[in-house]
């Protein structure tokens, strides 16, 4: 086993998690040198040829379309242990953009290389189909919602997803978590400009559901915003984080119109 792969801060998750220890040495054996891309700098583009599948090691990226009047629709969020590049399009280029929304490391495996190795290690193939349905399945909620929910319920739904990822695989608390993304990230996953997910974030804040400072997102009201966000599979909250805001009816959130309160956005 390569000295990187036995320090892996992933060696728990995503793939390597279902991996023995011979799986892993040959893992290990067909695998590329580690690849750093700096924040803003690109994995992978739209339309590339490449034979690569990029396991994130380190850092977040984000997968994204762009449409052709020159918008960006942000499809996906990677994370430590999440797999990208598997898909490829019928003529074997890249569906998507995957760009680094942080420092990134990531492990490059060949395709075709890893295809064969599954053939001998069937396990490896359910693991990957595993974690591939479980990222479409989350792309269907959070897509699913832009047509038919709210600015407040869509960026909602966006931030309960990526902590519920969080504690599912990093095993992070219920009340702070990591959140390297801009309001420009936020608004291209959403549907959504920057100047409205300005706008619904520094109310969600002041409505005493969240804050946020230096990429780092804290949870005030667990219950309050899973029912925004329509998940009713919410962490279990604090005792801290259980009463409710008194300034602001359910309803309201609903409809995106503010009834009893008149927060002043600082």
């Amino acid at each position: 086993m390569r000295p990187e792969c036995q320090s892996c801060p992933v060696r728990r998750d995503g793939l390597c998690a279902s991996a023995s220890d011979a799986q892993l040495q040959a893992l290990g054996a067909i695998k590329h040198p580690l690849w750093h891309v700096p924040a803003g700098g690109c994995v992978f583009a739209e339309g590339d040829s490449s034979d690569m599948v990029f396991i994130i090691r380190r850092g977040w990226a984000a997968a994204s379309v762009f449409h052709e009047n020159g918008r960006r629709q942000v499809l996906r969020f990677a994370m430590p242990g999440s797999m990208v590049g598997f898909e490829t399009t019928t003529d074997g280029c890249m569906p998507c953009t995957v760009e680094a929304l942080t420092d990134l490391t990531a492990c490059p495996i060949p395709r075709q290389s890893l295809m064969r190795l599954c053939q001998t290690a069937p396990e490896l193939m359910l693991r990957i189909w595993s974690l591939l349905a479980a990222e479409t399945i989350s792309d269907w909620r959070l897509l699913g919602g832009l047509g038919t929910c709210t600015a407040t319920e869509r960026i909602a739904r966006l931030l309960v997803a990526l902590c519920q990822r969080q504690i599912r695989e990093t095993g992070a608390g219920v009340e702070e978590f990591a959140l390297p993304i801009s309001q420009t990230v936020i608004a291209d996953a959403t549907g959504l400009t920057s100047v409205h997910v300005c706008r619904t974030l520094k109310e969600m804040r002041a409505a005493g559901l969240l804050s946020f400072a230096k990429g780092r997102l804290r949870v005030m009201n667990w219950p309050r915003l899973a029912d925004l966000a329509e998940m009713t599979a919410a962490p279990v909250p604090c005792p801290s984080l259980l009463p409710p805001s008194p300034t602001l009816e359910p309803d309201s959130w609903r409809e995106g119109v503010w009834r009893n309160a008149s927060p002043q956005i600082q």
